[in-house]
């Protein structure tokens, strides 16, 4: 699964097809300089765009462009630099967060940083992939199917939306992996002017994060990875220790419900009963208001209300007694939310670049022959999510690109300097070992652990994790040796 706009946490990742690979590690500058980005004033900053080679291999070539934004810092005086920002996804914007996170972060960090985010090629305001905005056909299958024609109605949705999207793209689809983004990254700083550069990633951004460093180390000055993801866990391990982390903050959630009398969810045995709602939607999906809710729609909108912990438990119970009703607005609304679907059923560029992205990085669950086998594996090791978190990845198995990553590998950034990873202690989606993972085979990385059980631990106003993250961003102090916090 991944994530989409969760209360107060930042935008994550889903890692269905795997994500890993290494660079080579070099300090040159991409080929061709960049041009300088013209800025004009727009909404709680400065937006501009920079042109980018299509084809990092043709510097000369045709270009497409990448829409960014700038909030400055807020003293002249303290500023140390800019701050580039990544929230993850893939398929996430880069300055729907930046605006957030302008408003979000320390005083100290907002006094030293121009933040600076952009829409990364493919996503967003920027040469966005296009698979088409009439989605809801890739939806309607059960994405954890029962039985061959059930399985075969998702094979043919995810070929139909394979097919979509290389047709409608073009010669895009081929350009828009990570390390592609990460050759974009280097070019945004040459733009910006600036010597080194300050990064903070979410997620699926902690790749982006770590791949830089690896192949610009040189040019780092400072970079958090948050929710930290580990390149070296294989695609199908991966894809099932997430879902593993799904059905725990499920359980999680349970846990609370059931200890809360205002819960109004369950009876005092809410696994229970939504055990018996998950069956009975599979078996008989609601008609509402003109459309279908089925078993996807809920595995969608369920998990997306995980990210934010206990943050949204109380809504998500609401969702479920609702749903009990026959009234599936709240959890159909997360779930259109997490797949970028709006008013009038319209979809939004962004579950097309997540899957563009994710494909064409790798590696691969397998064909679609293969992932009945995966399905019922990650169906057995993690009942509630497994088998639907294989079912979203269906479209990479016939994707027409093939996988720049055609098997883990570390990500060491030898050269770099110390690079801060944090891990929440009970993150839904991206596991405290991978964190833990990350900041090991880095080298110079160094773990913060953080509390909670949502997705991502910095900024929540947290008075242990803040200051390590403001105290090495502003003043390079590497939080000590087994810090954790909770």
């Amino acid at each position: 699964m991944r994530i989409r706009r969760p209360v107060v946490v930042i935008v994550g990742v889903a890692l269905l097809v795997g994500a890993s690979g290494c660079g080579t590690t070099v300090s040159a500058e991409p080929a061709g300089a960049a041009p300088s980005i013209e800025w004009r004033s727009c909404r709680g900053g400065e937006c501009g765009s920079l042109a980018v080679p299509l084809d990092p291999a043709k510097p000369r070539g045709r270009t497409i462009r990448l829409a960014l934004f700038r909030a400055e810092a807020t003293s002249e005086r303290a500023r140390k630099g800019v701050l580039l920002i990544n929230p993850g996804g893939p398929g996430a914007s880069g300055i729907d967060a930046t605006r957030y996170l302008a408003s979000a972060l320390g005083r100290r960090v907002r006094r030293s940083f121009d933040l600076v985010g952009w829409d990364p090629r493919g996503t967003g305001s920027s040469a966005a992939i296009d698979c088409g905005d009439e989605l809801d056909y890739l939806f309607r299958p059960d994405t954890a199917p029962d039985d061959a024609a059930e399985r075969t109605e998702l094979e043919r949705a995810s070929a139909r939306f394979a097919r979509a999207c290389a047709r409608r793209s073009g010669a895009l689809l081929d350009h828009v992996s990570s390390q592609d983004t990460v050759g974009d990254m280097e070019r945004i700083r040459i733009a910006l002017g600036e010597r080194r550069l300050n990064f903070l990633g979410y997620s699926y951004g902690t790749l982006l994060g770590a791949l830089y460093a690896n192949r610009y180390p040189g040019r780092v000055r400072a970079m958090v990875l948050d929710g930290a993801v580990d390149p070296t866990v294989p695609p199908e391990a991966s894809l099932i220790q997430q879902a593993q982390g799904f059905d725990a903050g499920l359980a999680r959630f349970f846990a609370w419900c059931d200890a809360r009398r205002t819960c109004g969810y369950g009876g005092g045995d809410s696994a229970a009963a939504y055990g018996r709602l998950r069956a009975a939607i599979d078996t008989t999906p609601i008609r509402a208001e003109g459309r279908r809710f089925g078993p996807t729609q809920m595995d969608l909108g369920v998990g997306s209300f995980l990210y934010s912990g206990e943050g949204g438990y109380r809504t998500l119970a609401e969702g479920l007694a609702a749903l009990e009703d026959d009234d599936p607005a709240i959890i159909q609304a997360a779930s259109d939310d997490y797949v970028g679907r709006r008013d009038g059923g319209r979809y939004d560029p962004s579950w097309g670049a997540f899957l563009a992205i994710s494909c064409l990085d790798g590696p691969r669950l397998g064909t679609t022959a293969d992932l009945e086998a995966v399905s019922a594996r990650a169906a057995a090791a993690a009942p509630e999510f497994g088998a639907s978190s294989v079912g979203l990845g269906t479209p990479c198995a016939t994707w027409p690109t093939p996988p720049v990553f055609s098997a883990p590998a570390a990500i060491p950034a030898p050269g770099a300097p110390p690079i801060v990873v944090i891990g929440t202690r009970n993150d839904p989606v991206t596991p405290l070992a991978w964190a833990q993972g990350l900041a090991a085979q880095l080298g110079v990385g160094h773990l913060v652990v953080a509390p909670g059980a949502q997705h991502t631990g910095y900024p929540q106003g947290d008075d242990c994790l803040d200051p390590f993250v403001e105290d090495y961003l502003v003043d390079l102090r590497v939080p000590p040796e087994g810090a954790a916090c909770g």
